[in-house]
């Protein structure tokens, strides 16, 4: 696994960097104006003119450094002041995937109430690995999924998507979502959505191993049509649409904490494995990297369903499993 560059800007950072480059300047300037002074005391008319001139510009600097460094502090604190917290952030389709990318590098929280979490487990969880492992920083990951043994929500869900996919996109969507041509987007089956609950599980399970990763899973018996991500800048609330645009609130916000209310609120709901508590179990099971062999996945797999409540009788639907195995090893997925 590999942890992309964050060559994002950060703010708090650059103000820090800003303050010190500044006193630093003012502290040199002070000092070259102490030595100018000095040079006055002896010298000739003419040239002590000249050094008055240039100690008052060596001033002047100094005076403008702080009243820069006192501008941009107060500028920044009235922007904080205004600033409500709950406003909404509208991200455009093709920025959904970079946002939540970015979020996961530098959260220690992270929240992900939605159905599958494909895109976590391919994407997200990796990086967190990762991050746990660099930083040092433990990851808490709470992820809300589907419950891939309730055949009537996981129908529920694939007839959601199919109405989605397929659906016509409004005028205002062409604008938003250029790169996007509409076309029938093919709706997964029955099977296929919890082959990709069960890969999540996998992998989370996999990834709980490594130091510093404690996940938990919440099996839900419903779908929702929204996924949010939650981690601890902000919480990100996408659709099923790929044309469709995201929101984002920011953590200081009322809607950031509803969120994790809600989040709470269904955990008594909700079938719940946590696989830190287990993590000496699931050593002992000797689960397989992700891009071993089909054969060896296949009876890894089995061998963790076996031990969750509820999961036995998909342990012994081999065309699943080995569903479930084909998209654990897809070659797209970062952990290779």
């Amino acid at each position: 696994m590999s942890l992309p560059t964050d060559d994002l800007p950060q703010s708090k950072n650059h103000r820090n960097w800003f303050i010190a480059v500044v006193v630093l300047t003012c502290v040199a300037l002070y000092w070259l104006d102490g030595i100018v002074t000095s040079s006055i005391e002896g010298s000739s008319e003419n040239w002590r003119q000249q050094v008055s001139i240039l100690k008052s510009i060596i001033e002047n600097f100094i005076a403008g450094a702080i009243a820069i460094v006192l501008l941009a502090l107060t500028y920044r604190w009235i922007v904080d002041w205004l600033d409500p917290g709950d406003r909404v952030i509208e991200v455009p389709p093709t920025e959904i995937t970079e946002r939540l990318i970015r979020n996961a590098r530098r959260t220690r929280n992270y929240v992900f109430m939605g159905n599958t979490a494909s895109f976590v487990s391919s994407a997200v969880l990796p990086i967190l690995v990762e991050s746990a492992r660099t930083s040092g920083q433990p990851k808490v990951i709470r992820l809300f999924l589907i419950d891939p043994t309730d055949s009537v929500a996981v129908e529920a869900y694939v007839g959601h998507r199919d109405r989605v996919a397929n659906g016509t996109y409004r005028v205002a969507d062409h604008e938003q979502a250029t790169w996007f041509l509409p076309q029938e987007k093919k709706v997964p089956t029955a099977e296929e959505v919890k082959a990709k609950v069960l890969a999540t599980i996998y992998v989370a399970a996999y990834m709980s191993r490594f130091p510093g990763m404690e996940i938990s899973i919440y099996l839900r018996r419903s779908f929702t049509p929204f996924r949010a991500d939650i981690s601890d800048s902000e919480a990100v609330l996408t659709q099923e649409s790929i044309a469709e645009a995201a929101v984002a609130f920011v953590a200081r916000g009322h809607f950031y904490g509803w969120y994790h209310k809600e989040a709470d609120a269904q955990k008594g709901q909700c079938v719940h494995f946590d696989f830190t508590s287990t993590r000496d179990t699931l050593r002992r099971l000797d689960l397989v990297h992700p891009t071993d062999s089909k054969e060896k996945l296949v009876a890894s797999i089995q061998g963790l369903l076996l031990t969750l409540s509820n999961m036995g009788a998909l342990a012994q639907n081999l065309p699943l499993v080995e569903k479930t195995a084909k998209i654990i090893t897809r070659p797209e997925r970062p952990y290779r």
